[in-house]
């Protein structure tokens, strides 16, 4: 086996949350995975802290649990790695320490690890710091939840959706992809306040974020950025996925079937406009494609609305690479 594996079982008592086990022995690795796995974790298991960093950008864990000594790099600098990113920097780590190691539970803590155990391990011990780390962990999901959510509607908040955008923009500046925004206005939004009621227009923009997000296949985020006013962040686009997408997301919300307190339809349509970021240029910013999907978007209301314009492209042109 390579020092990279993955060891995903049942979901238990520990409700989602997944331990790390970062440790060079393999004799202790099968004790430490069996009594996390008893514990009702998901376990992951890595061999070396150059593991533990290559495997949390691609499947995050909740708890790291690691040795000190564990290849190249240490438990400890892959800890510091690990807060130094906004991906991981909440990851709990609980530190195992060796005989002749206690000296290093200060460099420990400073270097952003939440606790500690030492060897032998008692599993009895084991099993109690990993259920206070799991207390923790699900208070900060709540609050981090809280933070990033919308309450309405369950979308992904202003402040939230622009911290995705921001990652995506500079993930594909790194590795010369491109990302798309589209931004998503419903029609007429006023008219069917003023007509139905403020209930209907609210459920409106409940039901509008569950039809959007249900055309989302993979990593695109919805985010509302208020009102009746939301965008779609797609990462590792192209212009033709773009386009798809968009027009994909347009025959979501004219399908959707909202009736008022008299059983009186209440037909809802969006129009959306489209950016997407240039594949060899680094001058694209969050901000900018924000800026020309807005101008797409205002060509699409002034064009007759529902439907989709592309920034710097015809409405027709669109239509032909969504088709």
């Amino acid at each position: 086996m390579s020092d990279l594996d993955i060891m995903v079982n049942t979901p238990g008592p520990g409700d989602q949350i997944s331990v790390m086990i970062c440790e060079t022995s393999q004799v202790q690795l099968r004790i430490l995975s069996k009594a996390v796995e008893e514990a009702g974790y998901r376990v992951q298991i890595a061999r070396s802290a150059e593991a533990v960093l290559e495997l949390m950008q691609v499947q995050p864990a909740d708890i790291l649990l690691t040795g000190i000594e564990v290849g190249t790099m240490t438990g400890l600098e892959a800890c510091w790695a690990l807060k130094a990113n906004p991906r991981t920097e909440s990851v709990h780590t609980i530190v195992i320490t060796a005989s002749g190691q206690e000296s290093r539970l200060e460099e420990s803590l400073d270097a952003g690890a939440y606790d500690f155990i030492r060897k032998p391990v008692n599993m009895t011990e084991l099993r109690a710091r990993l259920r206070a780390a799991a207390r923790l962990v699900r208070m900060q999901k709540q609050f981090r939840q809280l933070a990033e959510t919308d309450p309405l509607t369950g979308a992904a908040n202003r402040r939230a959706l622009m911290q995705s955008l921001e990652a995506d923009t500079a993930q594909a500046h790194s590795q010369g992809t491109q990302v798309a925004v589209v931004m998503l206005d419903l029609d007429h939004f006023k008219r069917v306040n003023d007509t139905h009621g403020h209930a209907i227009g609210d459920l409106v923009l409940v039901e509008t974020v569950k039809a959007v997000q249900a055309c989302l296949p993979g990593r695109e985020r919805l985010g509302r950025l208020g009102g009746e006013e939301f965008v779609v962040v797609l990462p590792d686009a192209t212009p033709e996925f773009a386009a798809i997408m968009a027009e994909r997301v347009r025959h979501a919300v004219e399908a959707m079937q909202i009736v008022n307190s008299l059983g009186e339809a209440v037909p809802v349509t969006a129009s959306l406009g489209v950016s997407i970021s240039a594949a060899d240029s680094h001058h694209d910013t969050p901000d900018s494609l924000l800026l020309t999907a807005d101008e797409a978007l205002y060509e699409a209301k002034e064009s007759g609305r529902n439907r989709v314009v592309f920034a710097g492209t015809t409405t027709r042109g669109l239509q032909r690479a969504a088709g």
